[in-house]
């Protein structure tokens, strides 16, 4: 393989998680912000009750917030599960990635078996198809920031479906 050594160690208790949620869930505060509540004016009779205004008509689709939710839901519980071995790998390689292309045999170091690594790697392209569907759909209805965010989620886990298939490749020459 080529590109940049990865220099971090394996996974401890304190290392950061690559927080794939966390880049969707931007995406989501990006696409629906939080609306600001405005108390009602007040008078020497009381409360005068706001003025009742229109929906915005740039609000997304509740169809495409649940989407997000999906992704949001699905991505959290894939990075929070550390008993499951696959989708502690699929954190691992998206931990690796961050510093460029891992060395190759970096998985026999971390005693990966190569079943665990081909796990992984349809784990990642799984999710990656399901991001890029959303992506497609924030691209068709021109939300270009939330999309941003969620091309990067989708990126990073082809990287990481990649990487886990050439370890399995590097794995098999030896």
């Amino acid at each position: 393989m080529t590109g940049n050594v990865a220099t971090r160690g394996p996974e401890t208790e304190s290392a950061e998680r690559p927080a794939l949620a966390d880049r969707v869930r931007e995406a989501r505060a990006r696409l629906d912000p939080p609306t600001v509540t405005v108390p009602a004016p007040r008078s020497a009779e009381g409360v005068i009750p706001a003025p009742s205004l229109k929906t915005d008509p740039n609000a997304p689709p509740k169809d495409l917030l649940a989407a997000v939710d999906a992704l949001v839901e699905e991505l959290s519980a894939v990075e929070s599960d550390q008993d499951d071995e696959t989708h502690r790998t699929l954190c691992r390689i998206a931990e690796l990635v961050g510093d460029g292309v891992p060395e190759a045999g970096w998985s026999g170091s971390e005693k990966i078996d190569v079943e665990v690594l081909q796990a992984t790697s349809e784990a990642a392209r799984g999710l990656h198809g399901k991001a890029a569907t959303l992506l497609e759909r924030l691209d068709a209805e021109k939300r270009h920031g939330p999309a941003a965010v969620v091309d990067s989620v989708a990126t990073t886990l082809r990287v990481v479906g990649v990487v886990a298939d050439l370890e399995v490749f590097e794995r098999a020459r030896h």
